[in-house]
């Protein structure tokens, strides 16, 4: 007999994804099964915000009259890898902890839970924040698996770009001169990032790799592309990043003589860390205040919350693995993993418990924005 239970749904939901990674606004089926339960528990499901087909917005009132409050489920899995940043985890115990709190009429408020797809590609929470999902939500909780027990502080911004290169093909061997490599260009470019590291202020990144060449070995490509991702501590730092990234790819355009389309495909704002929430996270997981979870790493959470007041917490998920690998998501895949997973939801459960009890008292600190 199935474990009826909040917690052997949410589990149940994360072994699936596991086995049935989807990435970035592919995540179908993942989607539909968390409608599927969140229906089945009585919220009202909104579909397809901001015309991202694997979003929704499930909203349920609680009690007497009280604040929303906000649980951000994020599914998407990463290609080639599968679930090698634990996002079945994080989709298995948010949910787990919506449904533990669904038919608690004791609690005042109500509850939203928000569905958002390809943070991998930092592509579903900022247009869903303008197309209004997070709207009237006085406070959002989320969870990510990790190697400490801790409370999110900071996260980088980011903005990930495409790099398209158009030159001329010609035979590298009989007419070269007729030809204009675009994979001359790209390789130029990539170099070119390289270099621009070294006068970029601590916390920045830079890294680029080859998408796409045209063509086979001997003739010139006509088409290349990179793909180039940068990251900052601060809205400006990014911007300045932002700028960088396009007179590289113009200058390397003009000094092959090919063109570069520059295609801006998603960006993130740095983590906004809000302290009264962080009092509380640290209250409820028992660990010392200021402990946080500090890394260079990106999450279009960020953008979340630089609008409202937002708490990420952490659970030892795994021992201490490399990000985005194949050996993160057999970690993502262990009975310590679901373990962790549990006790992530029973967190976000107690916390938003005492949060809906007494809103005031851990949004006193300065809102974010």
């Amino acid at each position: 007999m199935k474990d009826s239970t909040a917690a052997g749904r949410g589990e149940r939901l994360a072994r699936h994804l596991h086995a049935n990674p989807e990435t970035g606004l592919a995540e179908i089926d993942a989607s539909e099964r968390c409608v599927r339960l969140l229906s089945e528990c009585g919220f009202g499901v909104q579909r397809g915000i901001a015309s991202l087909d694997t979003s929704f917005v499930a909203e349920k009132r609680l009690g007497a009259d009280g604040p929303t409050v906000g649980l951000v489920v994020e599914y998407d899995a990463l290609p080639e890898v599968g679930h090698g940043c634990g996002h079945n985890l994080i989709c298995g115990g948010v949910m787990e902890a919506a449904l533990d709190l669904a038919d608690r009429s004791d609690l005042r408020g109500t509850l939203k839970v928000i569905g958002t797809p390809a943070e991998e590609l930092f592509a579903g929470k900022a247009p869903m924040l303008e197309a209004g999902a997070f709207d009237g939500v006085d406070a959002a909780f989320t969870y990510h698996p990790s190697d400490v027990v801790a409370v999110f502080g900071t996260l980088n911004g980011a903005a990930l770009f495409e790099l398209f290169f158009q030159g001329q093909a010609s035979h590298a061997a009989s007419r070269p001169w007729d030809g204009r490599s675009a994979l001359d260009a790209a390789t130029l470019a990539a170099h070119a990032l390289a270099m621009e590291r070294q006068y970029q202020r601590d916390g920045c990144r830079i890294h680029a790799k080859v998408e796409s060449v045209s063509g086979s070995h001997n003739v010139l490509p006509d088409s290349a592309s990179l793909r180039v991702n940068v990251r900052a501590p601060e809205d400006d730092l990014l911007q300045g990043l932002v700028e960088s990234v396009e007179r590289i790819a113009e200058g390397s355009a003009h000094a092959t003589a090919t063109a570069v389309t520059v295609s801006l495909l998603s960006k993130a704002r740095p983590y906004l860390m809000h302290e009264g929430l962080a009092r509380l996270a640290w209250d409820v997981l028992g660990v010392p205040d200021g402990t946080t979870y500090d890394i260079s790493g990106s999450s279009d959470l960020g953008d979340v919350s630089q609008a409202i007041p937002t708490v990420c917490v952490t659970e030892v998920g795994w021992s201490p693995v490399t990000w985005h690998s194949r050996e993160l998501h057999d970690a993502a895949g262990s009975e310590g993993a679901y373990e962790s997973m549990h006790r992530a939801a029973g967190a976000l459960t107690r916390m938003v418990e005492r949060f809906v009890a007494s809103p005031h008292e851990w949004l006193t600190d300065p809102a974010p924005g």
